[in-house]
């Protein structure tokens, strides 16, 4: 039985463990990865002993979690849902294929495919012989603030672009790796980019295709008509006659391309206005800033609108989820 805790050039904590799933020495390491990542069982995969390396990060509210080696389960119990965790966790799998297992699915990912899971269900991910899987914990609330369907999306592998799935890795490795080395500031830059990424592909990467994807000329043109109003979302007179004016169509052919998307251009434009205000509140940059001038330049020049708008999107005011923030 060996059990040692080292760390890599980034000074990244790594616990590794050869042995049954019992006695003292299995119990230390199930309890170093545990206070990092969240109330685990560990056990074995496919042989009578566990083979697994650990690696565990933080940036900010996300925990990065590493998990590679011969044999290793991970087993979210009923009596450890007592913690009250209801985090969501991103699986990943790198090298090899990893399992996820939640909510009466078994999900087998082959590398670079992801799911999400939920902390406050019964769950388990295991690693394959010579498998590598990683795992992104991140605060339910401020994921549900950025994709309004994610838990749609739980136990349910994640198709979106392979590019988006390949940079949130690439993101993931970086972020691991230096984040520990980061004042507290920079950490919850790069974790608000991080979650903004996997709310993306959230948003992006569901069963159903795009009810545009018939139609290339129109998809296109509704992404250009999409890009043009995310750079004016600043102006409080961008309407859709005058995003129609400028692509050089008629308001009702416009509505009729976000009719395709089951939405509307007010609504798009009203989500999209509330999440650049949400993301500036966030930011440790734009604390002294006053409610009203991140308002104003987010396109709403009506504040008790903007207020109203703001809580019922995102479940409190302005003011209370800028206190809530952590900054350095």
């Amino acid at each position: 039985m060996d059990v040692t805790a080292h760390t890599s050039p980034y000074r990244v904590p790594t616990f590794t463990y050869a042995g049954p799933p019992e006695g003292p020495a299995y119990e230390a390491w199930r309890e170093e990865f545990c206070r990092r990542f969240c109330q685990l069982d560990a056990e074995t995969a496919t042989a009578d002993r566990i083979e697994c390396t650990v690696e565990i990060s933080q940036a900010g509210p996300l925990s990065f979690g590493t998990a590679h080696g011969s044999s290793g389960s991970f087993v979210r119990t009923r009596p450890l849902l007592s913690d009250g965790h209801d985090d969501l966790v991103l699986l990943t799998a790198i090298k090899g294929d990893a399992l996820a297992v939640q909510r009466g699915r078994s999900i087998e990912l082959r590398p670079s495919e992801m799911c999400l899971t939920s902390l406050d269900h019964i769950g388990e991910s295991r690693l394959s012989e010579g498998g590598r899987y990683t795992a992104l914990r991140m605060p339910r609330r401020d994921l549900m603030a950025l994709s309004r369907n994610i838990e749609d999306k739980l136990a349910r592998p994640l198709q979106g672009s392979a590019a988006l799935k390949h940079f949130i890795s690439e993101y993931f490795a970086l972020c691991a790796g230096t984040a520990p080395a980061l004042d507290l500031t920079v950490q919850h830059v790069m974790a608000r980019q991080m979650m903004e990424l996997v709310a993306l592909l959230a948003e992006t990467g569901g069963d159903a295709p795009s009810r545009t994807s018939g139609n290339g000329f129109g998809t296109a043109r509704l992404q250009l008509i999409q890009t043009q109003t995310l750079e004016n979302l600043h102006d409080c007179g961008l309407t859709i006659a005058s995003v129609a004016r400028r692509a050089c169509l008629s308001p009702r052919q416009v509505q009729r391309l976000f009719e395709q998307t089951g939405s509307t251009f007010s609504e798009f434009l009203l989500e999209q206005r509330l999440l650049l205000a949400h993301r500036r509140l966030s930011a440790a940059g734009t604390r002294r800033n006053k409610i009203s001038t991140i308002a104003f330049d987010a396109g709403f020049s009506d504040l008790s609108y903007f207020n109203r708008s703001f809580r019922k999107r995102f479940g409190m005011t302005p003011s209370e989820w800028r206190d809530d923030q952590v900054f350095a």
